[in-house]
C-alpha cells in the first residue's frame, strides 16, 4: 500500500488521535492524517478555523475551508498515491475496525484510490508495553485468588447446610477484588444451574437463584490493575455436588477445544506463519461440532483484551459473530473461552493468552478438573 489516511469527525475513530496528539484545542470539524509508506512526512489535515488551535509537532500542518477545498486539499494530500488503508472492513464484516463512513470511504476511492483494511496497523497502536504486560499478570493473580476464595465459600456454606445466592457470591467476590486495591467494574457474571446457561447472565438483589444439589456453578470474572493497564479475564466452572455425565462430557470437549486454540497459536507463532483470527475460532469450534455441540454454540472463540474496555483493539478469535481477518500480533492479549449452552446448565472455560516475540504465553490459572462443592 502507498500509505495510511486516517480520518476523525467528531471522536467517530478513536485511532487518529493515537498518531497525532491533537491537543485540547477544539476539533469540530473532519480531519485527516496522512501516513505515507516511503519516507515522506506525516501531514495532517484540519479545517482553517482550527488550524490555529492545532498543536505543531512532527508533522506537517495543511487546512481547507469550504467543501470545494476539502476534496482538492485530500486529493493532493494523497499525492498520486493508487492504494490506501483507512478504517474499513469489507462488507462490514468487521465493526470493531470500521470507523470511517461509507460516504468518506466513496470519497477516496473517486480519486482513483483502492481503499483496503488498516486492521492491522491499528492493532500496532495498542500493543502492551513491559509494564502493563506485569501489571496484566499482577491482575490475572487477584483473578485467581478470587475464585479460590468463592469457592471456598460456597464449599463452606454447603458443609454447614446455609443457603447462598447467586447475588450473595457475586458481592463476596466484588469485596474481594476492591480489598486488593483493583478497579471494580462490572461485577463478576454468576450463574447457578439455568443461569449458567445464559453467557451474559447477571444476578440481582430481586432475581437471584439459591444454590441447589445438581447446579452447575459459572464463574466469569475479569479485573484490571488502576490505570493505563491490561484487563485479565477468566472462567471457571464448578458443580454442587458430582456430575453427571451429561456435564462431564461437556465440560472435558470444552477444554479440548480450548486447549486446542492454544496449541494452534504455539504452532503457528513457532514456524513463523501467520494465523488470522478467524482461523482460531473456525479451529476451536471445529472441536465442539465434532463433538456433537454445533447447536449449542453462542459466541466466538475469544476476545481482545483492551485498557479502557474489557474488549480491546486487537485481533478476536471470531469466524462466528464476524470475519476477524486480522492477523493475531505480537504484544497483545486475548481470551480463549469456548462454551457450550443449554437451558439447564452451561459449561465454558477462559484463559488468556499473550502474544510475545518469543511465542504464546497463557497468563491465567488454567482450569483442568471440575470444582466439586
Amino acid at each position: 500500500m502507498d500509505g495510511w489516511l486516517l480520518f476523525d469527525f467528531r471522536g467517530s475513530n478513536p485511532y487518529p488521535r493515537q498518531v497525532v496528539a491533537p491537543g485540547d484545542g477544539l476539533l469540530t470539524r473532519r480531519w485527516f492524517v496522512w501516513v505515507p509508506a516511503d519516507d515522506g512526512p506525516v501531514e495532517v489535515l484540519v479545517h482553517a478555523i482550527e488550524e490555529g488551535s492545532f498543536p505543531r509537532g512532527d508533522h506537517e500542518l495543511l487546512s481547507y475551508d469550504g467543501r470545494e477545498a476539502l476534496e482538492r486539499r485530500l486529493a493532493a494530500l494523497l499525492g498520486g498515491a493508487r492504494r490506501v488503508a483507512m478504517e474499513y472492513s469489507p462488507r462490514g464484516n468487521n465493526p470493531y475496525v470500521s470507523k470511517v463512513d461509507g460516504g468518506t470511504i466513496e470519497l477516496v476511492r473517486s480519486f482513483g484510490v483502492e481503499v483496503v483494511s488498516s486492521g492491522d496497523l491499528c492493532q500496532l497502536l495498542a500493543a502492551w508495553t513491559p509494564e502493563q504486560l506485569a501489571q496484566h499478570r499482577a491482575a490475572a493473580a487477584v483473578l485467581a485468588e478470587t475464585k479460590d476464595m468463592a469457592l471456598d465459600l460456597l464449599r463452606a456454606r454447603r458443609s454447614e447446610g446455609r443457603a447462598i445466592t447467586e447475588h450473595e457470591l457475586q458481592q463476596a467476590m466484588v469485596r474481594f477484588i476492591v480489598e486488593r486495591g483493583f478497579e471494580p467494574g462490572h461485577p463478576p457474571i454468576v450463574g447457578f444451574g439455568p443461569g449458567a446457561g445464559d453467557p451474559h447472565y447477571s444476578p440481582s438483589p430481586t432475581a437471584s437463584r439459591t444454590l441447589a444439589d445438581g447446579d452447575a456453578v459459572l464463574l466469569d470474572l475479569w479485573r484490571k490493575a488502576p490505570g493505563d493497564n491490561p484487563y485479565a479475564d477468566i472462567t471457571w466452572m464448578a458443580h454442587a455436588g458430582a456430575p453427571g455425565e451429561e456435564f462431564d462430557r461437556a465440560f472435558r470437549a470444552v477444554l479440548r477445544a480450548r486447549d486446542a486454540g492454544v496449541e494452534l497459536l504455539r504452532q503457528r507463532f513457532a514456524s513463523g506463519t501467520p494465523v488470522q483470527g478467524h482461523e482460531v475460532d473456525t479451529h476451536v469450534r471445529a472441536v465442539l461440532i465434532e463433538a456433537g455441540y454445533g447447536p449449542n454454540l453462542k459466541h466466538r472463540t475469544g476476545h481482545s483484551l483492551g485498557i479502557t474496555a474489557i474488549h480491546g483493539d486487537g485481533a478476536h478469535f471470531d469466524a462466528f459473530e464476524t470475519l476477524e481477518e486480522r492477523t493475531v500480533l505480537p504484544g497483545l492479549g486475548t481470551t480463549i473461552e469456548p462454551g457450550v449452552y443449554f437451558p439447564h446448565f452451561g459449561v465454558r472455560s477462559e484463559i488468556n493468552v499473550y502474544a510475545g516475540e518469543g511465542g504464546v504465553e497463557v497468563t491465567t490459572a488454567v482450569q483442568r478438573e471440575i470444582e466439586i462443592v
